[in-house]
């Protein structure tokens, strides 16, 4: 490769963070569109009740594409922010295996946008399609909450996510919660609502945390502490 005159070459740290701090803005931009989306839908789609509909099933019908993008726009931040991650977190079996779930979170998410759920049936799923849909939800929610899990233990022992990593925890535990509440409330037929929580504390983990990466990446970059 022939550089050009008077420029210096980057060393390969400065690469790996200047790496993440993308991935961090691409996942951060993933999430804030998955929200953006999801908040349009509401008032465009007054036909579903949001107390008993799943935000999947703004996917069928008008507007349709757009939950359809939302969704996969959701599983490039999740990918995205293995990307970064991998790049800032030291190497670990915990570090490697979180990863690896986030990969399979998105991997589930992209089966869910692929895949449409069922609209106003008495017991989802009532056919093959929203089977496979439901079993991709399933996957990549299940692979989210363990992997928060791991990662905060990882963020625990590096000093420069050890600010977050209470707070991760904290998150965790809240999604455990949420899921636990979502499986309640779909007794009794209010579906919409308790995925609603849970997805809401999904998606700002993964906001925290690709912020927190971006800091972080930017920071080793310049030289200077995170504060």
């Amino acid at each position: 490769m022939i550089e050009r005159k008077g420029t210096i070459p980057l060393s390969p740290v400065t690469r790996q963070n200047r790496s993440a701090a993308w991935w961090g803005l691409a996942s951060s931009a993933g999430v804030l569109y998955f929200i953006t989306a999801v908040v349009i839908l509401h008032p465009l789609r007054p036909d579903l009740n949001p107390v008993t509909h799943a935000v999947s099933n703004y996917a069928v019908g008008s507007f349709g594409l757009l939950m359809t993008s939302a969704f996969f726009m959701l599983a490039m931040s999740e990918f995205a922010l293995a990307q970064g991650l991998v790049r800032s977190l030291a190497r670990s079996g915990k570090a490697w295996a979180s990863v690896l779930l986030l990969h399979l979170a998105a991997a589930g998410l992209i089966v869910t946008g692929l895949f449409h759920s069922d609209v106003d049936v008495p017991r989802p799923p009532a056919s093959p399609g929203a089977l496979v849909h439901w079993i991709g939800a399933g996957i990549s929610f299940l692979s989210l909450m363990i992997a928060i899990f791991l990662l905060s233990s990882c963020f625990k022992r590096d000093t420069r996510w050890q600010p977050v990593y209470r707070l991760s925890y904290s998150w965790g535990i809240a999604i455990v919660l949420a899921l636990a509440t979502y499986g309640v409330l779909a007794i009794v037929g209010w579906t919409g609502i308790g995925e609603r929580i849970y997805i809401a504390i999904s998606v700002l983990w993964l906001l925290l945390v690709s912020l927190r990466l971006r800091s972080i990446a930017l920071a080793e970059k310049a030289k200077v502490p995170v504060q």
